[in-house]
């Protein structure tokens, strides 16, 4: 913890069950990890450690949220819809279709993004290099802090925690359809990926997870209400944009 890669790498290894987590849970782990305490009073320079308030920092240092609308700033958004047409293409092209021409996306700015903190992790090809993905405004009202899943999942590990978020929420806690919309725009993100390498048919389950989670968000969104046009469409509310810090450089 001395070092940036070193404290990339403290807390990932309390990752041994697959659910959404909040900071606050992580700091529980980490308050009963003798080494994680030894560490963080070296790199703290003291022992009187706010142990929930470092965690906080650390995974915000190295998390990027899980929804392009809460990555990237106008420009960057549309930047995305041009790479999401060029993967279309190419999944066209996979399947056997004959493409005349597949373009080039173009590169992303820091500006495109609405925290130097996504730019310094994703860079000009918003290549995945984060620790952790951020699912903001998606933890309980007794708990404040961020909500956030290891970034080393695949996109099927990913679907699963965020449906079972979803299904949690739901019963329990009686999240009706404005909180649970971006969760169900988080799965739909994940559909065309999951399709695309997640589809054989899966032994245990009997069926293909991607087509199993196309029908799973068309059916939560139909019982909540929602169009998928409409999920497509989410976005924050005003309070959320304001605070995001702004990238910089």
């Amino acid at each position: 913890m001395q070092d940036t890669e070193s404290r990339r790498m403290e807390l990932p290894r309390y990752w041994d069950h697959g659910e959404l987590i909040t900071t606050a849970r992580l700091a529980d782990l980490a308050l009963d990890d003798p080494d994680f305490l030894q560490v963080a009073e070296l790199y703290e320079g003291t022992s009187a450690i706010d142990v929930p308030a470092l965690v906080a920092t650390l995974v915000r240092g190295e998390a990027v949220p899980f929804l392009p609308v809460l990555r990237y700033a106008e420009t960057g958004l549309r930047k995305r819809a041009q790479w999401e047409e060029t993967w279309a293409l190419q999944r066209r092209e996979d399947a056997g279709e004959t493409i005349a021409e597949i373009p080039v996306p173009p590169k992303y700015r820091a500006a495109d993004f609405l925290d130097s903190v996504f730019w310094r992790l994703r860079g000009p090809l918003d290549v995945a290099k984060e620790r952790f993905i951020a699912y903001p405004g998606l933890s309980r009202d007794t708990d404040g802090s961020l909500t956030i899943a290891w970034a080393g999942w695949d996109h099927l590990h990913q679907a699963r925690a965020l449906a079972a978020h979803l299904i949690q929420f739901k019963e329990q806690a009686g999240w009706t359809a404005d909180r649970l919309t971006p969760l169900l725009a988080g799965l739909l993100d994940l559909v065309p990926w999951l399709k695309q390498w997640h589809n054989d048919l899966d032994p245990t389950y009997g069926t293909r997870m991607g087509d199993y989670f196309q029908d799973f968000v068309a059916a939560e969104a139909r019982e909540a209400g929602l169009t998928l046009d409409t999920v497509r469409a989410w976005t924050p509310t005003a309070t959320a944009k304001r605070g995001r810090r702004k990238s910089g450089g």
